[in-house]
């Protein structure tokens, strides 16, 4: 039986949002129909799952491990390592792969996930005139995929809103376990992690950047915690605003930088909370879930895709322009029935937004993509 090669092309396999997903898609593919090589494009960062990835039954080709050439030597090297591949589909997930895979022969089927409707965060990472062009380049490049797919359905809303353009939408999945709610392993969790032990604390985890607002958490929280005596913050993550976000490092405020652990973080914490202005689907929210925390989210598509999933609430949505409605937010969580929510946000979890869900979904499209062939 002839197996699908499917090749995903990805900058580098370091451990954030697009890598985390694609790890989650080869996991659990069936591997006696899918033959699986992945190809990326630059030096790994700091922190990597490559060598997660190579345990795996794949190939891992990496096209310059130790340098990022320029746009022609990148491609010309793609080329040639498909071209030695002859893989059935190549399926993108970066903004690099997604320019250079479509100039690639037409007989190779091509797939892009989109993880997030391109706009502010591109002007936030590139700049205002050239964060413009690569939103100009994403859409005219999804739009000339053969099978682009959002990754949740806010982003594909988002896409036939703005775009008139219909695509596909298969939801991010998380595969960390579901926690069963234990509070000696969650006592030592915190005494480990330098957590206080009377605080129930609100967790962020994220990049610290314009777009995540870890600055606006932060003066919630400080609006609070006079008021409110039992409550404590942490924030995991690094980036731009990192020396103005530890300057308010303190016993309840609690800043590790950026850590590999954050299940254990998860663990030892009561509320997860974001302020972001945009989001593709949050691997981190989905964390969340699987520990089965209450939410303070900022009121945006694919929080809400999230939230109205729920028949009850199991966490709160608010404008994050508007420190009154953050604060609304945050003390209504807090009169939440955590133990009870926290099987019912589980429940919601395994429903909608598991790993292997998201990987079968994804081999269901590889296949009828070849058949349309």
């Amino acid at each position: 039986m002839h197996k699908i090669h499917i090749c995903y092309v990805i900058s580098s396999l370091s451990n954030q949002g697009p890598p985390n997903v694609l790890f989650n898609i080869v996991k659990y593919m069936d591997f006696d129909k899918f033959e699986v090589s992945i190809i990326t494009l630059v030096e790994e960062q700091k922190v990597s799952r490559i060598e997660e990835f190579r345990a795996l039954p794949i190939k891992v080709i990496q096209l310059f491990p130790n340098s990022t050439p320029n746009a022609l030597k990148m491609f010309k090297a793609l080329w040639k390592t498909v071209k030695q591949l002859q893989p059935d589909i190549l399926h993108t997930h970066c903004p690099r792969s997604m320019f250079l895979v479509p100039l690639l022969p037409k007989r190779y089927k091509k797939v892009e996930t989109v993880h997030i409707y391109p706009g502010i965060q591109q002007k936030v990472m590139y700049g205002k005139l050239k964060g413009q062009i690569v939103i100009w380049l994403s859409h005219f490049f999804t739009k000339r995929m053969d099978l682009p797919i959002a990754c949740s359905e806010s982003v594909a809303q988002s896409y036939w809103d703005e775009q008139h353009f219909q695509m596909m939408s298969i939801p991010n999945g998380c595969s960390l376990p579901l926690w069963k709610r234990d509070n000696k392993q969650k006592a030592i969790m915190r005494k480990q992690l330098g957590m206080r032990s009377d605080l129930q604390y609100f967790i962020f985890i994220g990049r610290f950047s314009q777009e995540k607002n870890p600055d606006f958490i932060i003066k919630g929280f400080e609006a609070l915690q006079n008021k409110y005596k039992n409550i404590g913050l942490v924030l995991l993550g690094d980036g731009e605003l990192y020396n103005q976000v530890i300057t308010h490092s303190n016993d309840r405020i609690l800043i590790p930088g950026f850590k590999s652990n954050v299940y254990d973080y998860l663990v030892a914490s009561d509320y997860y909370i974001s302020a972001s202005d945009v989001e593709g689907l949050a691997n981190t929210l989905l964390e969340s879930m699987t520990v089965g925390l209450p939410c303070v989210l900022s009121d945006i598509p694919s929080h809400q895709e999230v939230i109205v999933k729920a028949e009850r609430p199991f966490g709160f949505l608010f404008n994050n322009k508007k420190l009154e409605e953050l604060l609304t937010a945050m003390e209504r969580v807090l009169t939440i029935d955590v133990e009870e929510t926290a099987e019912y946000i589980q429940r919601i979890f395994v429903k909608y937004y598991t790993a292997r869900h998201m990987s079968e979904k994804y081999q269901e499209e590889y296949s009828k993509l070849l058949i349309k062939r």
